[in-house]
């Protein structure tokens, strides 16, 4: 080996090959060969540097072969490159090809003037140990400090491709052979020659990846392009490169602690990349590393705020979600629903100066102020312009935090982007504000709730927000105390539901809401297709706004024909049709009830009776019919029987997640639900939304997720399954249970065209139609993670049962479905259709021949 002893300064690059085949070390000792400009293959200076032309023992490590008396380029009399290569044998010769030559005459002209005496020094070893110890070996012998490994260059042993764990591994082993001695594993400096064909995932991941060249000219041209790349992109450009850094971002630092502070490892970090935000992004997910929080990607902008949404409603998880310049916009309407549900966390969007000239993807500048935007919808926000304020503006932004008005926008500046954290100790952050004061539970206004629990009508329904635990408790005490009817809501599917800790709930009647309101609901609250006098019931809202969403009723109606209580801690979202509005904490108007029930055996005898008797039904005939396509109410009634068994027998726990359409609406109104969902509409009801957070959701939950999506939504946002492929097999996150997203196709926007044609006789025209490809079947594992496409044309009992319990698994079910407008809580009109187990005079009366009167 040449000992470098004509100066101990001369920098000298390493190059490694690992394979077990000779030729592709010669190939690549041809290329650098070429480089350092051996133009004579049958001289060389030897691996002692006296021109000697030792021998080489081949690949294994052991040997090594010196060549050419150095290169000189023209006009530069200095420039002496030399090469040490492990190749066995005579120096081969470079190609000569004269598409090689081009590139090699190219890659000199700028190596000669760049690192005119530069020595290559080559290390050839069948195997990755080997490899290592040829490294160690060529290092032990050299002056520390003027060595940089320069590339890695391997091929498989075999026809099939590498696998991902057996090259990290080998870089591993290298890694702690080269110690101090300065290197990077990139895309650029590792690459990996396969035979196999492209596999299934294409991703740009720490290293290249190359179909193996079958012509030695190319992979000689690649080498000399690969190793030129280094020289200019990582060597010669170091000095730059570290004069320009900045080190860890005082922005990301400050956010993350604060957030540290407030939820620990709960607060999750969504990311979208862009070139000026990629330095903060970095320093997070460092962070989010060491300290255990979640990093939950998406395939957009749009969905990561969904994500952040989801978990918010379920998880009361803040987040952090760093997007680039421009891309304030892409949240879309779901900005206003995280306000809506005063999910707390921090939205940064970078931006341009305020006095940039048109600036390129900037909002805030002569022409346009996304500010106005945020400020119209009630969202709070901070410009954060100027790095020697940066504290003083994170300052108000985290009082923005604390008042609990939704998700705090920061609009960053690419100064303020760049500013360094401090060298010095972190100040404490200001300790969390004083929880705000909660009206108390006023006795006056308590007292006629009380009367209305305790001795008022036999029909008592209470429609749940959210709960927490305690709450939830508390709820369910009452109602079985009380004899309370429960039901939760379209946007807020699951605060009750049909089984709690396996158990079958017997007052809950289901879902009351805008649409796919459940027959019991209807049937406990009306008699003859009207809703039942005023006298004879009560309907109680618990943390909720009473929003158009949460009933199918008419302002006529609320204000009229209903009792209504409400509970809520917002003054500004007291109804004005409510009889009894109280503002007061939940927790505490719950424990102040159950104090206080004292309800007559007798009345809640009678009570219980009236829940008995809204019976459980899907209230149609055509969940019957096993027709193909199937009807949504077929499908969902043998789908909700799979889930039922599975509960009962199995102990099967399940989250469920439901888009806005038809199929959501079914799926809502149909199926058994073990606790909590989320739901797409929610808020502005965006189409969508409940796809995108699927991936959040499934990689942060313990149990299975169902997720239930028409092909109108799919249609409007991009395909979550890249996503999930990469957090999981290359991100390190883990599907705790089964995921299974059914893509309910019927080729149309069915609400809209259920609209349409309850309105007017004939089809519903072009604007509802919606062109689904079906997708081939078939299982993909991708390494880690197995997905598997089918069409599901019909409901095999023991089959979906099995693989709703498949852990780890991915199952995308398209589900052809027939139009209908049946049933399903569509609309009020609907509980006057045909097929309902009671049909009311009513019904024929629309009809305009009334027919005789039913038997009951």
């Amino acid at each position: 080996m040449d000992s470098g002893s004509d100066s101990d300064k001369r920098p000298r690059f390493l190059v490694v090959t690992v394979g077990s085949r000779a030729a592709f070390h010669t190939a690549v000792a041809a290329a650098l060969n070429g480089l350092t400009g051996g133009g004579n293959p049958g001289i060389g200076d030897g691996p002692d540097g006296s021109g000697s032309g030792g021998a080489g023992d081949g690949p294994d490590g052991n040997g090594e072969r010196g060549t050419g008396n150095g290169c000189r380029a023209a006009g530069d009399p200095g420039a002496a490159h030399r090469l040490v290569t492990d190749v066995a044998g005579p120096l081969p010769a470079p190609p000569g090809h004269p598409d090689w030559h081009t590139v090699a005459g190219r890659a000199r002209r700028f190596l000669d003037r760049v690192v005119p005496d530069a020595e290559v020094r080559h290390l050839a070893a069948a195997t990755f140990p080997a490899a290592a110890g040829a490294l160690a070996g060529a290092l032990a012998r050299r002056r520390s400090g003027d060595d940089r490994l320069a590339l890695v260059l391997t091929e498989p042993d075999g026809p099939l491709r590498q696998p991902d764990g057996t090259i990290a591994a080998g870089l591993a082993l290298l890694a702690g052979a080269l110690g101090d001695t300065p290197h990077t594993f990139t895309s650029r400096t590792v690459l990996v020659y396969d035979r196999a064909p492209l596999g299934r995932v294409l991703v740009a991941g720490p290293y290249g990846r190359r179909r193996l060249p079958d012509r030695d000219w190319v992979l000689a041209a690649d080498v000399a392009v690969a190793f030129t790349d280094w020289v200019q992109l990582d060597y010669a450009s170091s000095a730059l490169r570290s004069a320009s850094a900045t080190g860890r971002s005082l922005l990301g630092e400050e956010l993350a602690a604060f957030l540290d502070a407030r939820a620990g490892a709960r607060w999750g970090l969504h990311y979208y990349t862009g070139s000026v935000v990629s330095g903060l992004i970095g320093d997070l997910e460092e962070h989010a590393a060491r300290r255990g929080n979640p990093v939950l990607r998406g395939p957009s902008e749009h969905s990561l705020a969904c994500g952040a949404l989801a978990r918010w409603q379920l998880d009361g998880a803040p987040f952090l979600v760093v997007v680039t310049s421009g891309m304030v916009d892409e949240f879309r309407g779901t900005l206003a629903n995280l306000r809506e549900a005063r999910a707390r966390g921090f939205l940064v969007c970078a931006d341009s100066p305020e006095d940039a000239w048109f600036p390129f993807q900037g909002t805030v500048h002569a022409a346009e102020d996304s500010r106005e935007v945020l400020r119209a919808r009630g969202v709070p926000f901070h410009h954060l312009d100027d790095p020697a304020r940066l504290e003083e503006q994170l300052g108000a932004a985290y009082a923005s935090f604390e008042e609990d008005r939704g998700p705090v926008v920061l609009l960053a500046t690419p100064a303020v982007l760049r500013a360094p954290a401090r060298a010095e100790p972190r100040r404490p952050l200001p300790p969390p504000p004083r929880p705000r004061p909660v009206p108390e539970v006023r006795e006056d206004a308590l007292a006629p709730v009380m009367d209305l629990l305790n001795h008022g009508p036999d029909r008592v329904l209470w429609q749940c927000g959210p709960l927490d635990a305690e709450e939830e408790g508390l709820v369910h005490e009452i109602a079985s105390r009380a004899g309370v009817a429960l039901a939760d809501s379209l946007t807020r599917p699951g605060t009750v539901a049909r089984f709690r800790d396996g158990r079958p709930v017997p007052y809950y009647l289901g879902t009351l809401g805008l649409y796919g309101y459940s027959d019991r609901v209807h049937d406990f609250l009306h008699h003859g297709g009207a809703l039942r006098p005023r006298d004879e019931q009560c309907l109680f809202f618990l943390k909720s706004r009473i929003p158009e969403a949460a009933t199918p009723f008419s302002p006529r109606a609320l204000a009229r024909s209903l009792r209504i209580v409400q509970v809520t801690r917002e003054r500004a979202h007291l109804a004005p049709f409510a009889d009894h509005p109280l503002e007061c904490d939940a927790a505490a108007f719950l424990r102040a009830v159950r104090a206080r029930l004292d309800v007559p055996d007798a009345l809640r005898v009678r009570r219980e009776r009236a829940i008995a008797l809204s019976r459980d039904s899907a209230s149609d005939v055509v969940h019957t019919l096993p027709v193909r396509p199937m009807s949504a109410n077929y499908f969902f009634a043998r789908l909700g029987a799979v889930l039922d068994t599975l509960v009962r027998r199995h102990g099967y726990t399940w989250t469920g997640v439901f888009d806005v359409g038809r199929g959501g609406l079914s799926a809502i109104r149909n199926l058994p639900r073990t606790g909590p969902g989320f739901s797409g509409w929610y808020g502005r009801a965006l189409m969508g939304d409940a796809l995108q957070a699927v991936p959040a959701l499934a990689l942060t939950r313990d149990d299975n997720v169902l997720a239930f999506v028409g092909d109108g939504a799919a249609a409007l946002v991009p395909d979550i399954v890249p996503t999930l492929v990469q957090e999981v097999t290359l991100n390190g996150h883990r599907l705790a249970g089964n995921l299974s997203v059914f893509r309910l196709v019927d080729g149309g926007h069915s609400v809209i065209r259920t609209y349409r044609e309850g309105r007017r006789a004939g089809p519903a025209g072009r604007q509802t139609q919606v062109l689904h490809l079906l997708d081939a079947e078939g299982e993909t594992d991708y390494g880690g993670l197995t997905v598997t496409r089918r069409v599901l044309d019909d409901v095999d009992h023991d089959m979906l049962a099995d693989r709703l319990r498949r852990p780890g698994a991915v199952d995308l079910w398209t589900v052809p479905l027939e139009h209908n407008n049946e049933g399903d809580g569509l609309s009020l009109l609907s509980s006057l259709g045909w097929q309902r187990d009671r049909l009311p005079d009513l019904a024929f009366g629309m009809a305009r021949r009334p027919g005789p009167r039913p038997a009951r």
